[in-house]
């Protein structure tokens, strides 16, 4: 099968305490996963209540010096909530810091709750998504790949804020095809996910719709840029195999085996780094013990 990463997107549940997030960051570091991310909406949903989500940033910094290998990540930034030079700083640190394992995942954002506590000129979808760019563009300026731009002054910014640091993997989530073909442009890795519509009446990546998507990301990648990595998450894991593989994208179940298959199936299309969403360090250590030997390779 073609090479495959996986990872762990990790919400801290209501009440938890940070030095809990650390321990369970260390022992899913120890279980082998490439890489912990943690979300950046501001709120998330729990028994019927809005409950407060930690500042990424402050929290992976933390995470940095109780871990030594395993990456650490955004999944994703919701880039309207911060200016260009404020996400460009974060993840300067974050990288110095970590010493070169943070992997910056940004977005336009979807979640209702979180666009509520945008204003009016930014909530909408356009103006996010030019957002997005900007700070992109910025990020690009701090690592140029050419000659440097020396009369613009925001490059010229941009690249004394990097100060010689490593560039972080920008990790761009996309599902219309506005952002598929931004995130063509500028992301190292594109993380494939439901337009927001879509995603809101129930809708779940299929094996189809993750094949146009990457089709659509590779038509529009400038030819001077290297191929871009794909993303997926999986969000539902189960021991009964879903009644349609190819399906529902976002869920894979039933024994070892059918569940490295299904892994198979998604790196056979692309799909070259996979998020596993769930805090249960229980089936991540099964995960890790009977599943991912078999992806090795």
């Amino acid at each position: 099968m073609a090479r495959v990463k996986i990872g762990v997107q990790y919400t801290p549940a209501p009440g938890q305490g940070v030095e809990e997030t650390v321990r369970a960051a260390a022992e899913i570091e120890n279980m082998g996963y490439c890489c912990f991310a943690v979300p950046d909406h501001l709120t998330r949903p729990h028994q019927g209540l809005a409950v407060a989500v930690p500042d990424p940033f402050v929290l992976l910094a933390r995470l940095a010096a109780d871990t030594r290998t395993i990456g650490l990540g955004t999944m994703t930034v919701l880039d309207a909530l911060r200016l260009p030079v404020q996400t460009l700083r974060g993840a300067v640190t974050l990288q110095q810091i970590s010493g070169g394992r943070f992997e910056l995942g940004i977005g336009a954002g979807w979640q209702q709750a979180d666009l509520d506590a945008l204003g009016p000129d930014v909530r909408a979808a356009r103006a996010r998504i030019n957002s997005l760019e900007t700070t992109l563009t910025v990020l690009r300026q701090a690592w140029p790949t050419g000659p440097p731009a020396h009369d613009d002054p925001r490059a010229s910014l941009a690249r004394l804020l990097a100060g010689g640091t490593t560039r972080p993997r920008v990790i761009v989530a996309a599902g219309t095809s506005r952002m598929l073909e931004v995130a063509a442009r500028f992301a190292d890795t594109v993380a494939l996910t439901v337009p927001t519509r879509p995603r809101l009446a129930g809708k779940t990546p299929t094996a189809v719709s993750v094949a146009a998507q990457i089709a659509a990301v590779r038509g529009a990648r400038p030819a001077q840029m290297p191929a871009p990595g794909f993303h997926l998450q999986i969000r539902d894991l189960s021991t009964n195999p879903p009644n349609d593989p190819d399906g529902d994208w976002w869920a894979v179940g039933g024994s070892p085996g059918q569940i490295a298959d299904a892994l198979h199936r998604r790196a056979d299309a692309g799909v070259d780094y996979l998020s596993v969403c769930t805090e249960d360090l229980h089936l991540l250590e099964w995960l890790a013990s009977h599943v991912l030997p078999r992806c090795e390779g």
